[in-house]
């Protein structure tokens, strides 16, 4: 008698799903839990910055600085401290020692660290044309400050990294998907910060200057370099498309009624 195996109606090993569905689930659900970490992470770090004093935060600035070739420079210093007396009595930048350093690196760029540090990239500073431009780029660094965003970032990214690392290992390819995945996450809270800080460098421009004059003077010319055609790079970029940023300055000048004045040539002192 030939033996015939019977075929088995059900097979626990074996899905009954396709498995690309099984990897989209999977997938997703481990985004999701990284996530969801991430968040929680996020929020922790917000708690954490509220408590954090401003001479533990001097620490890190000093630990920071050492990553860049910079120097003081008598000039910006002069200009920093002149804005810096337009601050409300209140502020919280009362508190910090400002110092500001000027980089010769080419970026088109300015960054505020810990403890009450800017550097000023000499590529920005080519690119100024007034003191008021100058004035909106301070202001803005400024503004970091006001909200602490540079301790945020600084948290939100080590959550961001603790967050894959903790979940897939320091090597494995989820943890490089996962880890790109929630930098829209770090991408979307950055630009957010970056418009909150160019509110407040355009309410302290006007407060200084008595008018909105070249507060978007600067952006403008970033913007004719930039591709207004392709917004794609500028998702996962950490400030928004400068096109973006001078209607959301234009809006607000208009809502809050500031006038626009004639701004003030920079300074040859500034300019060399």
């Amino acid at each position: 008698m030939k033996y015939t195996p019977k075929q088995l109606e059900d097979n626990v090993n074996v899905s009954k799903s396709h498995p690309l569905v099984d990897l989209f689930w999977l997938t997703g659900g481990l985004v999701l839990i990284a996530g969801l970490i991430f968040l929680a992470l996020g929020l922790a770090t917000d708690l954490a910055v509220s408590k954090t004093p401003v001479n533990i935060e001097n620490w890190l600035g000093k630990q920071a600085l050492k990553r860049f070739t910079s120097t003081t420079n008598p000039p910006l210093q002069q200009r920093l401290n002149t804005l810096l007396a337009s601050l409300p009595e209140d502020s919280l930048l009362h508190d910090y020692d400002f110092k500001i350093f000027l980089s010769e690196t080419d970026a088109v760029n300015a960054i505020a660290l810990p403890g009450g540090n800017i550097v000023v990239y000499s590529g920005l500073l080519r690119e100024i044309k007034s003191e008021n431009e100058l004035a909106m780029v301070l202001y803005h660094e400024l503004g970091h400050f006001e909200h602490r965003d540079h301790l945020r970032g600084l948290g939100r990214g080590l959550s961001l990294t603790l967050a894959s690392v903790l979940l897939f290992g320091s090597d494995s390819a989820a943890s490089e998907v996962v880890s790109k995945t929630l930098l829209t996450f770090q991408a979307n809270y950055s630009q957010s910060q970056e418009s909150a800080a160019d509110t407040f460098g355009l309410d302290m421009l006007v407060a200084h200057y008595g008018h909105a004059g070249g507060a978007t003077d600067f952006f403008s010319r970033l913007a004719t370099q930039a591709d207004n055609t392709n917004r794609l790079p500028y998702l996962l970029a950490s400030h928004p498309h400068p096109q973006d940023r001078i209607d959301e300055i234009n809006k607000r000048i208009i809502d809050n009624n500031y006038s626009i004045g004639t701004p003030t040539p920079l300074a040859d002192n500034l300019k060399d």
